[in-house]
């Protein structure tokens, strides 16, 4: 085998095929077979040559023996003229006569050749027939006894050629036949050959094609071999093969490029259209744009949905939505819209996005972005329901707004959430929003290292007894304080925490600190009660009461001391949730307050069923006693709502004293707000209980 792959790579270029190298392999046996039978022939006949010369030349010897004793000549009268007519044999070589000692007395021959001197001696010597081969000769010397006295010798040499050649001449019919017979045996063999093994050039060939292919990203093809053997098992199980492996790949890239839920192009196929359209070298021509939609009604309605239900309402907005695309389009881009369609994808849960790829300008896009925002917003029928989708969009201008399709799609999700903030419109992307969008992102990286590091510190704003003016308790507002003293405003992290869900974690320290502090002060004999805000976030964690619990016994405070204070949003979104995070802590002793009341949405229904302690009268109504001719009435509704409901009401915001005067004669017991005091930080409200006084107005750069 070594010897033919050495052989073969003699041959450059395409590798020799399997079948090819069975048919060389096939003429290569053919006529190794033809020599070694050649060489057998001709190994034969010289050694069959050589035993027909000793036995000719033996037989010759005897008889020119026999004639020379017949004649009764003497040596001395044989010449020879006389030998070579009366002894001459074509094989014979030539004849020697030698008398008795050892004398050439006559010769007859038909070339020179060397005289067998030692085999002649032989002979004079042991009177017996000796024979000997000498140069290619075969000599046999008899000796010449005549009246029972050897008188002399007669050589026979016998060309072993010549009997070679009568041999040969004798088979050359046969030679002959053998090499008719090769020429036309071994290219049968060879046709035969090849066509036996064309079916696996046949599968090797097939091969080839599956794996360009599969290169090029498909792998259909069928081979057909119709030989009844094993090749015709392997073609149809490789016909199997690759129609498996072609549906797994329509499956796998299914399961790649396309939403399982509503058909459309999903994220990454999204992103390849972006490339192809950012690559054509006409996308500097003409923009396009790329639009993002927000279905926030959507959401919403999947959270309450069963599986196959949300399942039927994507796919019933998913067409809803690709009709309303299709329709704008034909209205603004018109013949683009054939020529070059927009690509509708679904990006996640609740959000599509749109590549429009020509604009003849910008105000083109917007239009694009309006229409379709206001058709994806017109009612439909669902189970026969009529839904409304409450879809935003934001929108890019490509490449001008971006270079990448990662790019593209971040901007366009600002521009979204810009669009999301002035209700349902469609926004474009501006490089503003990119700024806000890093100071966002570096407010967020700030927050978390500073909740690392504790900066964010409860600050206390005393609540009075309005009938009084005493302190009975305080209010703790977060305050970020950096290391340099500097207090970051709450106007500009609380909005960042609550969006970036680092509320929860900025409460729980302001909670903990302001417990470890009422504790404190409670051991000096300031029994105070501490209120303390309670997130959205933190309000719908399942395990809020348990943390609450546990901050109360590591900080050793009675649970009287702790008041909560919840938005009136937050509880009438979920009552019966909220019921379940309310009882457990007020079993504890922890009072609940309804903060920013009048604000929100509740009833007198449901604010008979919550157990709250105390209504906070929204900041918005105390100032508004003076200019709004309305908030009075508001505010004595509310006094008088709560002394219905057994309820303390808490009055926010009062910074004048006639305000204060005013809430005191309608029966508000408590109040808070600048008249009394900002918000401090814990060592100063601890010195303002010691010293047991409340000063008058002091208003400070402080936001609570």
């Amino acid at each position: 085998m070594g010897f033919w792959r050495q052989f073969l790579s003699l041959f450059p270029g395409r590798p020799i095929s399997l079948a090819r190298r069975a048919t060389l392999y096939a003429a290569a046996l053919m006529g190794g077979m033809a020599i070694v039978c050649v060489l057998a022939i001709f190994a034969t006949v010289l050694v069959m040559g050589t035993e027909s010369a000793r036995r000719a030349g033996a037989a010759q010897a005897a008889e020119i023996v026999q004639k020379v004793a017949s004649h009764d000549l003497s040596l001395s009268e044989i010449g020879p003229t006389e030998l070579q007519s009366a002894y001459s044999w074509r094989p014979i070589h030539q004849t020697l006569f030698h008398d008795a000692s050892g004398r050439l007395v006559a010769r007859g021959y038909v070339v020179d050749a060397p005289t067998p001197t030692e085999t002649i001696r032989r002979a004079l010597d042991t009177a017996a027939m000796q024979t000997s081969v000498h140069g290619g000769v075969v000599w046999t010397a008899a000796p010449l006894t005549v009246g029972g006295q050897t008188i002399g010798v007669v050589s026979v040499g016998i060309a072993r050629w010549r009997v070679l050649t009568s041999y040969l001449a004798a088979l050359l019919p046969l030679f002959a036949a053998s090499l008719a017979f090769m020429l036309v045996a071994i290219p049968l063999a060879v046709v035969a050959v090849r066509r036996r093994a064309q079916p696996l050039e046949t599968l090797a060939d097939f091969a080839d094609k599956m794996t360009q292919q599969r290169a090029a990203g498909a792998t259909n093809g069928r081979i057909e071999i119709r030989t009844g053997d094993e090749f015709e098992k392997l073609a149809g199980a490789l016909n199997e093969m690759t129609t498996r492996q072609e549906k797994l790949r329509r499956q796998i890239h299914r399961l790649a490029y396309v939403d399982p839920a509503t058909q459309l192009p999903n994220h990454e196929r999204f992103r390849r259209e972006l490339y192809d359209f950012l690559d054509r070298g006409d996308s500097t021509a003409r923009n396009g744009a790329v639009i993002v939609f927000d279905l926030d009604r959507l959401r919403r309605l999947l959270e309450t949905l069963g599986h196959e239900a949300a399942d039927e309402l994507l796919r019933a907005v998913a067409e809803r939505v690709a009709h309303a695309i299709k329709r704008v389009d034909r209205l603004v881009r018109m013949q683009d819209s054939v020529e070059r369609p927009s690509v509708l994808a679904r990006l996640r849960g609740h959000e599509f996005a749109v590549l429009a790829p020509s604009f003849a300008n910008d105000e083109e896009a917007m239009r694009f972005a309006q229409m379709a925002t206001s058709a994806i917003n017109q009612a439909f029928d669902w189970r026969e329901l009529k839904l409304t989708l409450d879809c935003a969009a934001g929108a890019v201008v490509a490449p001008r707004d971006g270079r990448d399709p990662d790019t593209l799609t971040r901007n366009a999700r600002l521009a979204l959430a810009s669009a999301r903030q002035q209700g349902n419109c469609a926004r474009f992307f501006t490089s503003s929003m990119d700024r806000d969008a890093t100071s966002r992102f570096t407010l967020e990286k700030d927050m978390r290292l500073a909740l690392e590091r504790g900066e964010f510190r409860a600050y206390f704003q005393p609540k009075i007894e309005l009938a009084t003016g005493r302190i009975v308790g305080a209010e703790a507002l977060a305050r970020w304080v950096r290391p340099d003293r500097t207090i970051v405003s709450p106007g500009v992290f609380v909005p960042a925490a609550e969006e970036t869900g680092l509320i929860a974690q900025v409460g729980d320290a302001v909670m903990r600190e302001a417990c470890w502090n009422a504790a404190a002060w409670a051991r000096e004999g300031f029994p105070i009660q501490v209120a303390v805000n309670v997130s959205p976030l933190q309000f719908r964690d399942e395990r809020f009461p348990e943390h609450v619990i546990r901050i109360l016994e590591e900080a050793a405070m009675p649970a009287l001391c702790l008041e909560l204070e919840v938005t009136e949003s937050v509880v009438m979104e979920n009552p019966e949730q909220a019921m379940r995070m309310i009882e457990p802590l007020r079993a504890r002793g922890v009072r609940f307050a309804i903060d920013d009341f009048g604000c929100g949405h509740s009833s007198l229904a449901s604010l008979s069923r919550l157990p709250f302690d105390v209504l906070k009268i929204d900041q918005q109504f105390v100032a508004g006693l003076e200019s709004d001719r309305h908030a009075p009435a508001i505010v004595e509704t509310i006094l008088a709502m709560a002394a219905t409901l057994d309820m303390n009401v808490v009055a926010e915001g009062i910074e004048r004293e006639k305000d204060a005067a005013f809430l005191r004669r309608r029966g508000c017991g408590y109040g808070q707000g600048f008249l009394y005091g900002a918000a401090e930080p814990a060592p100063e409200f601890g010195e303002r209980l010691r010293r047991g006084r409340t000063p008058a107005l002091s208003i400070e750069a402080d936001v609570a």
